[in-house]
């Protein structure tokens, strides 16, 4: 199953930061880059299946630890 998020960050400097450090989470098919505009960031990523995967848990706790939040 592919897993699509959004982040959106209170500027481009923050989200080029996220960007920069989710870029490296290991996740299976891993692809992050900008979303809707310079302040937004996408993460695709393919479900690890059957083990708990936390790849989202860890996206939103770093998101969250550089102000930013999932775009609604």
């Amino acid at each position: 199953m592919k897993v699509h998020i959004e982040y959106v960050f209170e500027t481009e400097q923050i989200a080029y930061r996220f960007l920069n450090t989710a870029a490296y989470f290991d996740a299976e098919a891993l692809v992050v880059k900008l979303g809707r505009n310079d302040h937004h960031v996408k993460v695709t990523y393919q479900y690890a299946d059957g083990d708990f995967d936390h790849t989202a848990s860890d996206l939103d706790d770093l998101a969250r630890e550089l102000g930013g939040e999932e775009a609604a």
